[in-house]
């Protein structure tokens, strides 16, 4: 089984807005103002770098957009170093409602049939889509993906390593 990941992105900032600083950022978790109840947020910049920026406010506009602002970044040009950067925090420190899987929990996960017990191969990615999809890596190379739904996806156990399928005639080929 893969190791977790070290980092878990929150969120990547667009583009600044307005004259103090602003930064309209694209939330990735299911709970947009989770950043607001940080006090730092570790940046990952688009040149490669990490920053840890020290978090002044988050706004959740009427219209959806959510909106931050960062100490020592209060003018447009010194905040947009910071566009394309990925808002992140440790994955250890993750928060999760009980019962909750993160997409990052999944991966290298062994995915086994749950009918037979037989692995099917590696989860290697989550892709995003109008459905998610659990993308899976079987032993001779090739990949399969099976749709996140509860009607196949029936447990995911990570102190096991695995991931349970229900497998339905032709999912695999």
């Amino acid at each position: 089984m893969a190791a977790p990941p070290e980092w878990l992105s929150i969120a990547q900032i667009v583009t600044t807005h307005g004259v103090r600083g602003d930064l309209k950022l694209r939330p990735l978790t299911d709970d947009p103002l989770r950043l607001k109840e940080l006090k730092t947020v570790s940046a990952h910049l688009a040149d490669g770098s990490r920053e840890e920026l020290t978090v002044e406010d988050v706004v959740l506009r009427k219209d959806g957009v959510l909106m931050a602002r960062f100490r020592g970044y209060d003018a447009p040009e010194p905040a947009a170093r910071l566009r394309q950067a990925w808002l992140q925090v440790p994955y250890a420190e993750a928060k999760r409602k009980p019962g909750q899987i993160l997409y990052a929990d999944v991966l290298g996960l062994q995915a086994v049939d749950d009918a037979s017990g037989t692995p099917i191969g590696e989860v290697v990615e989550v892709l995003r889509a109008g459905q998610d999809l659990l993308e899976i890596r079987r032993p001779d190379g090739s990949e399969v993906y099976v749709p996140w739904v509860d009607a196949f996806v029936l447990k995911v156990d990570r102190e096991a390593g695995e991931v349970r399928l229900h497998l339905i005639e032709g999912m695999l080929e």
